[in-house]
């Protein structure tokens, strides 16, 4: 509580203090040993307490108290012989010193403005502040303090009532109108998964907003767990369809094991996707670390590149089909470092699946239908850059065309043969099979790669043929 001396009885004497010198209120109890009067000039000689003085060598005042049975004394008031640390203070702010006894308390302060040892704080229930009498002034109740904190405690408890009634009408919204995914927090999901007891779980490896990726164990194999929580049972549906796909098998995408619930210890079950553990970690983090020369890097974007055509490509193959995927969320922190030092991609919780073929084509083919084909001329890494910037979102190379581009510069040597995984049957595109040829730029053909290549016609300076492409765009 707050004990106040009444600092009117000072005032005739503060007139007369010189600015550059510190005034402190004076009080010596009776019986007290040692005095402090020598380090300052008393500057009233009314009998009866309080007294000013003037300090002669500190800025810094003192007060003492002694707090005994919940009554509050005070022993001395003055000034100090020097600014000694602690005095920096602006109030007197009273720290327990001494126990004189097991029933009381010495309580001592410093501080350094005018008068400011005349109030005392953060004491307990105070009794006579200065010495016994009718002279002696009492202290007010700490009224002001406790007014304050009821009126916080009241806005607190406004504040708290306005958040949860806000969020249950939120709610109840979201139940009448079945906008808000969230409620749905996948009771009827944890139905249908597989309880994966034998799954141990090691330590956290990543934490982000929809899911918590572990590292731990499964029948001996050191795997990768990525851990919904309830709230993000949407997020993990859309991922376990896109790996749960037939023929996603890849080696530059992130292998897939199962799919269940389960979860670390004592906590509840969780939907949970089991993959493949690259210790390596991130594309983003390794780069963070090592060092790569020309050839590893080029080895490295190529590998990320096939992982990415392979994601853009709608296949049939062995009387299966895997639809075109656009990754939609591609970065190093979502690329993940093999063993051999290529890349797999990984975190699909935001692929899209791409429509395409209901049915396989009569033919059959078994070669994917990608983009058309590489231009002849590998054309340089500064070039490749420049034509996945373009301005222009369909100007840009498709996915294949930069794993074939980056083939290229990695193995000059079989520059001259055309890649493998380049399409041997791509729909024709030249003139004889367009009905509107005549209106179109030219379209060379290459019969003997059965590929086409369109040739748009531009101006001077202008940069060098784009191939054909119906796949998504980098």
């Amino acid at each position: 509580m707050l004990g106040t001396l009444g600092l009117w009885t000072l005032l005739p004497a503060v007139t007369q203090v010189s600015p550059d010198r510190r005034t402190c209120v004076f009080f010596e109890a009776p019986g007290v040993r040692g005095s402090t009067k020598t380090l300052g000039e008393v500057l009233d000689t009314r009998p009866g307490p309080p007294k000013s003085i003037r300090c002669l060598y500190s800025h810094c005042c003192f007060a003492i108290w002694n707090l005994t049975r919940g009554r509050a004394h005070v022993e001395m008031q003055g000034c100090r012989d020097s600014d000694e640390p602690g005095c920096e203070s602006l109030h007197c702010d009273p720290m327990p010193r001494a126990h004189p006894s097991p029933s009381s308390t010495l309580f001592t302060c410093s501080c350094s403005t005018d008068f400011c040892n005349a109030n005392y704080s953060l004491l307990p229930p105070s009794g006579n502040q200065g010495a016994p009498g009718p002279q002696g002034p009492q202290p007010t109740p700490g009224g002001p303090i406790w007014m304050a904190l009821l009126l916080l405690g009241m806005f607190l408890v406004l504040l708290l009532g306005s958040i949860i009634l806000a969020l249950l009408q939120r709610k109840t919204y979201g139940v009448r109108s079945g906008s808000d995914p969230e409620p749905d927090s996948g009771g009827d999901c944890s139905e249908d998964l597989p309880e994966l007891a034998e799954l141990c779980f090691s330590q956290v490896i990543q934490e982000g907003g929809h899911a918590v990726v572990w590292a731990g164990r499964l029948q001996g194999e050191m795997v990768a767990i990525k851990a919904f929580p309830k709230r993000a049972v949407a997020q993990f549906r859309a991922e376990r369809a896109v790996y749960q796909l037939p023929g996603l098998q890849h080696d530059h995408i992130v292998r897939f094991i199962t799919a269940g619930q389960g979860g670390p210890g004592p906590l509840p079950s969780v939907p949970l996707l089991v993959l493949e553990l690259y210790p390596k970690g991130s594309l983003r983090h390794y780069l963070t670390q090592y060092t790569s020369d020309w050839g590893s890097s080029l080895r490295m974007a190529l590998s990320l590149a096939e992982g990415l055509a392979f994601l853009h490509e709608e296949r049939w193959r062995d009387g299966q089909y895997k639809p075109g995927i656009a990754h939609r969320d591609l970065s190093s922190q979502n690329v993940l470092i093999r063993e051999d030092r290529s890349c797999a991609i990984g975190d699909l919780g935001l692929a899209l699946v791409l429509p395409g073929l209901a049915r396989p084509p009569a033919s059959a083919p078994t070669q994917p239908r990608g983009p058309a084909a590489i231009l002849e001329d590998p054309r340089g890494l500064k070039e490749l850059l420049e034509d996945c910037w373009d301005a222009d979102p369909e100007a840009r190379l498709t996915a294949e065309c930069v794993q074939q581009r980056l083939a290229a510069l990695a193995y000059p040597q079989g520059a001259s043969s055309f890649p493998e995984s380049c399409p041997q049957a791509c729909t024709p595109l030249c003139p004889e099979n367009s009905p509107s040829a005549t209106a179109s730029p030219t379209v060379p053909c290459r019969p003997q790669q059965g590929s086409c290549y369109l040739s748009v016609q531009q101006g001077p300076g202008s940069r060098s043929p784009q191939p054909v492409s119906t796949s998504v765009h980098v």
